[in-house]
């Protein structure tokens, strides 16, 4: 049921009812004693008072001396006006925090934060196309403020981003064939400019004439961006009239258009690709300053979009917003790409590839593999002899082949028989049996002794002969080039003494002084695969850790003591599996998925395919048993925990792509059947399965969080 409604009288009775708790005016309300209200006319504006006498607080007074009231909502422009000594005082240290080298100068990006709030922007058409709204925005973003020179390359970032965002064009290389080629190159020093710049970008092929007759420019033409790497050594495309040029220049705008439909429809997605693969492939990455740039640059950008409200569609304000949370993870992680890659594999991991030898790939000698493909491509030809037909030149080849071989083998036998003559023993070093043979090895290192009584010498008239005894030449008077006159006169031609410093040799003993590590521990599995960081711990405290295992009546070390120690010294990585970091498929096949080495031991879930690759739907049913206390590894699946030194910590991020081989400190009883000794059960011990844990072996990549 419905409430039952008043009356049309009652309503308007309630209406003219005075409200006593409503001000209204006039009559005006009586001042309070002794208060003077000042008309508006007579009212003089005293502002803020801009230097505080000595000795006052640091608090923002009016003209009058009152102070000022904070207001309840904080502002960006809500701070202290009043110039106080402590005011200055905290001005000068930020001042020498920020520049202490004197005369030091501000980066772009100070310049550009100083006024950025406040740079007045023009409205921006809501009914308009928003391929127009953001063509016109980036206009007004880079005529609207002050560029660093082109040296610092950040024009040059800008306009690889307005490639890849469809913002620039790609001018088409074509080549007329309807005109002769003067003609065309003529047509071509005309008519080809950059309509945004107004820039020529043809070739002059007269410039003797060019200079009488052409004005000089007033200003210096802008460098023009560098086409992406799949553009170099473009063919030119034939056309034969000006409308298949036009058809070209179509093609090439219809491209643009489609990149920047593609940038609105996702941002996130396309600045993701931009900031990671996109930079990587177009070389962009190898330098510190472009790492920390490109993020800066394009977080500039996103925010000028966001704070001129270019696209008010709620769409796309939500996808802008997410990609400025992309751009401020890729400031803060592309430069830790940088620093990891110079600080992994640590100290540790080289001692431990040292000490248990390389079990990376490496690089592969090219002869093996062009053996192998020549195998391959005549077992090729061998079973298509009779869908292929016979070359005709070929048995012309292997005749002129067979006679050089045998010409070559008849001038080596020749050179043999004619030693032999003269009592000369000739021991071929390629052969089989020399490293077995103690004799031949012998003869082979005095002759090839370079201390040998065998000392060379010339004379003024007779290159090459040996003199007599007592006239050995003095190898000091000889040999003066590069030594300083008698006179002590310098020599201009005198060639520095170089000083060679022998190889960084890495061992354990620094690290872990006299240990057993060696002998308790050996490698296990070695996978190569892109692994993403999940956590990192820095050491416990030392009170912490259980006391050493090691007892009087044991001689041999403990590995459980071995691994206390290991932990009291050094920091954990944990690495989960990144199976799908590259979904393309296209940067690193190699590395698309996890692969274990042949120099892998030890038990893996899955059957390992002679290229590495592990089938886990396939069983290996030919598998000897799994040791007591071992685990198999599987690689798509388990986390594993990286040994590194302390100092690396503040270089990691979780979400960091790691790239790389890694290699499993496992104990020589995991290998107990294959020659490794077996520790002894202690008795009243329960069975325990120790972890086990990492090193790094090599490092090829480090990719960021959002690599896509």
């Amino acid at each position: 049921m419905s409430s039952p409604q008043p009356s049309q009288p009652a309503q308007q009775a309630s209406a003219k009812a005075p409200v006593e708790d409503r001000l209204t005016f006039p009559p005006f309300p009586q001042a309070p004693p002794g208060v003077t209200i000042i008309p508006f006319k007579q009212f003089k504006e005293h502002g803020i008072q801009m230097f505080a006498t000595d000795g006052d607080d640091d608090v923002e007074r009016d003209g009058l001396g009152i102070p000022t009231t904070e207001l309840r909502v904080h502002h960006d422009t809500d701070f202290c006006k009043t110039e106080t000594k402590r005011k200055r005082k905290a001005q000068k240290r930020e001042q020498f925090k920020t520049s202490t080298i004197p005369g030091a100068r501000k980066e772009w990006w100070q310049h550009w934060e100083e006024a950025e709030d406040l740079r007045s922007t023009r409205p921006y058409n809501p009914n308009t196309s928003p391929l127009d709204r953001l063509y016109d925005a980036a206009a007004e973003f880079r005529k609207g403020r002050a560029w660093p020179p082109s040296p610092t390359g950040i024009s040059a970032l800008w306009d690889q981003f307005r490639l890849y965002v469809g913002l620039l064009s790609n001018t088409p290389v074509w080549k007329r064939t309807d005109k002769p080629q003067q003609e065309a190159q003529s047509d071509s020093d005309d008519d080809d400019f950059d309509e945004e710049d107004g820039l020529a970008q043809g070739t002059k092929t007269n410039v003797i004439e060019a200079d009488f007759e052409r004005e000089p420019r007033k200003y210096l033409p802008r460098v023009l961006a560098r086409p992406p790497y799949a553009l170099y050594d473009a063919q030119p495309i034939p056309v034969g009239s000006d409308e298949e040029v036009k058809h070209l220049l179509d093609g090439e705008n219809a491209r643009r258009e489609e990149c920047m439909v593609d940038f609105l429809n996702d941002p996130e997605l396309k600045m993701k690709i931009f900031l990671s693969s996109y930079i990587r492939k177009q070389g962009l990455i190898w330098t510190d300053r472009n790492l920390v740039n490109i993020p800066r640059l394009l977080g500039f950008f996103i925010r000028f979009l966001l704070r001129s409200n270019v696209f008010p569609e709620q769409p796309l304000l939500r996808g802008l917003q997410r990609t400025l949370e992309v751009v401020n993870l890729a400031q803060k992680e592309l430069i830790l790409t940088s620093k990891l890659a110079k600080e992994l594999p640590d100290k540790f991991s080289l001692a431990c590839t040292s000490c248990f030898g390389q079990k990376a790939d490496g690089y592969k000698p090219i002869a093996p593999i062009m053996e192998e493909k020549e195998a391959k491509d005549r077992n090729t030809a061998e079973t298509n002899d009779d869908i292929r037909e016979p070359d005709p030149k070929r048995p012309r080849l292997d005749l002129v082949n067979k006679d050089l071989t045998e010409a070559a083998k008849s001038a080596v036998e020749q050179f043999e028989e004619e030693l032999k003559a003269d009592n000369v023993e000739v021991i071929r070093v390629d052969d089989a049996l020399l490293m077995k043979d103690a004799a031949k090895r012998q003869v082979i290192q005095d002759n090839m002794d370079p201390l040998a009584d065998a000392v060379p010498g010339w004379t003024e008239s007779t290159w090459g002969s040996t003199p007599a005894d007592d006239a050995i030449p003095n190898w000091a008077e000889l040999s003066s080039w590069g030594n300083a006159p008698a006179t002590g006169e310098s020599d201009p031609w005198a060639i520095p003494p170089i000083e060679w410093a022998p190889p960084d040799v890495h061992s354990l003993l620094p690290l872990l002084g006299p240990t057993g590590f060696p002998l308790t521990h050996t490698t296990g599995a070695v996978e190569c695969s892109i692994r993403r960081i999940k956590s990192f711990t820095p050491p416990p405290a030392s009170n912490t850790l259980p006391k050493s295992p090691i007892s009087g009546d044991e001689p041999e070390e403990d590995p459980d003591a071995v691994d206390i120690e290991l932990e009291r010294r050094f920091a954990k990585l944990v690495l989960a599996p990144w199976p799908g970091w590259d979904k393309a498929n296209d940067e690193m096949p190699h590395l698309a998925k996890p692969r274990i080495l042949e120099t892998s031991r030890g038990p893996i879930v899955g059957v390992v395919q002679p290229d590495g690759q592990v089938d886990q739907d396939a069983m290996d049913l030919n598998t000897t048993a799994i040791p007591e206390g071992v685990t198999p590894h599987d690689p798509f699946k388990d986390d594993i925990t990286v040994w590194v030194e302390p100092a690396i910590l503040p270089a990691l991020s979780p979400g960091l792509g790691l790239g790389g081989t890694w290699v499993q400190i496992s104990r020589q009883q995991d290998f107990a059947g294959e020659g490794g000794k077996k520790k002894k059960k202690k008795k009243g011990k329960s069975k325990k399965v120790a972890p086990r844990y990492w090193y790094i072996d090599e490092l090829m990549m480090i990719l960021p969080s959002y690599h896509t």
